[in-house]
């Protein structure tokens, strides 16, 4: 007499179907994390800066007030206006680059100076870098843009 064995099928597809929704779970995780990444660098940054001269604030100089709305679609709109009233307002749109694969460094397309960028994930702040170089200016904290609330 032969014997039958008897395979559970049930055990095999509710294991495949662990392995799906984990999959699932994974995929949804990494969207997550590239929709708040995202939104780390979409939004609009204030802050006052030196002016376009200069490479720290000046005791005799006010500097600059910078806005700077970053857009979805990847584009900008920069208002750069001098608080010492030398200069008309200046305002500016364009196109991001993105640097890396992580977005945390840009570069506003159409801007001749301070037109590269550091996005902090964790302050929420831009941090404006040299220009060609992207190193920190010496005096970084005089380079920081606060992301609006």
């Amino acid at each position: 007499m032969k014997k039958v064995v008897l395979i559970p099928l049930v055990a095999t597809s509710a294991m495949l179907g662990c392995q799906d929704s984990t999959q699932t779970k994974a995929k949804e995780i990494e969207a997550i994390t590239v929709e708040k990444q995202q939104a780390a660098w979409v939004g609009d940054f204030k802050g006052t800066t030196p002016c376009m001269g200069c490479l720290s604030r000046c005791e005799d100089c006010p500097g600059m007030a910078v806005a700077l709305e970053l857009h979805e679609d990847q584009t900008y709109t920069l208002t750069r206006e001098s608080l010492s009233a030398h200069n008309e307002v200046e305002v500016l749109k364009g196109v991001i680059r993105f640097k890396d694969e992580s977005k945390q460094q840009l570069e506003l397309m159409n801007v001749q100076t301070r037109n590269l960028l550091y996005v902090d994930l964790d302050q929420q702040l831009l941090e404006i870098r040299e220009d060609q170089t992207a190193k920190r200016y010496q005096m970084q904290s005089d380079f920081l843009l606060n992301k609006a609330v």
